[in-house]
């Protein structure tokens, strides 16, 4: 029988098994792109409930160190080495089964092809991901925080988008402090907005991607939050351009 999918996850194939016989940031890049731009798997579930209460109850298993990994297949061939009554397979995108993990504090990452590739995708890893996606939506340059991003001063004359990013953030409750610098990643060389915030990334990243895009006058720019290590590592002796006010 011919699987769609299976051809379909060639290149996330590829990328698996360069990451376990070489590993590397590059196949790592690859894995990224496979994984957001093409993938798509096979997941064992069940029904659950009854009537309006029925929902889908996905399959996870639990490792010697309990944590939890919900079980993806990249073909309908690896698919049938995990046989379980009363189950079938649903179709998600990694997208959707990437928002049900990271939607369940209890679930630690994925395992891929369980009982032959064994291939694991923790959690963080998943959300670095996302980012990457969420990023290219918004025509934001994708940044994964690591060890490899060089900084400098801001990239141009940067003083009327801070004025813009900063006139922006005044009405945003979300962001406390900002820092712009410029940045360089895989050889792409852009601005980089370090943003401080209190609450969730999403709406307060999205807008001031918009911002930014409407005066960085060409330069590319990028959004990433003061919790990533490198972040707090890359401001530690500069000055934020925008604080909020104390109220006392």
């Amino acid at each position: 029988m011919n699987d769609f999918r299976e051809k379909k996850n060639a290149r996330l194939m590829m990328a698996i098994n360069g990451m376990k016989n070489e590993g590397g940031r590059d196949w790592e890049d690859k894995l990224v792109d496979a994984l957001i731009h093409h993938a798509e798997f096979y997941v064992p579930m069940r029904t659950m409930g009854e009537g309006e209460d029925r929902k889908p109850a996905f399959a996870v298993v639990e490792d010697k160190d309990h944590n939890h990994f919900y079980v993806l297949f990249t073909s309908q061939e690896k698919a049938k080495q995990w046989k379980h009554e009363k189950e079938t397979t649903a179709i998600l995108s990694f997208h959707q089964a990437a928002l049900m993990a990271l939607g369940d504090p209890r679930i630690s990452g994925f395992v891929i092809n369980m009982n032959s590739d064994n291939f694991i995708l923790w959690r963080k890893f998943i959300v670095d991901c996302i980012h990457v996606e969420q990023a290219e939506l918004m025509g934001e340059v994708p940044v994964r925080p690591d060890e490899n991003m060089e900084f400098t001063e801001p990239l141009g004359d940067s003083k009327e988008l801070e004025e813009a990013l900063a006139e922006y953030m005044r009405d945003d409750r979300n962001v406390t402090a900002a820092y712009l610098l410029g940045a360089k990643q895989n050889g792409k060389s852009f601005n980089l907005c370090i943003v401080s915030h209190v609450g969730s990334i999403q709406p307060s990243f999205a807008n001031i991607t918009t911002v930014g895009n409407d005066f960085s006058e060409g330069i590319p720019f990028a959004v990433m939050s003061y919790r990533a290590d490198i972040a707090e590592k890359a401001v530690k002796d500069r000055m934020p351009f925008y604080r909020r006010p104390f109220v006392v």
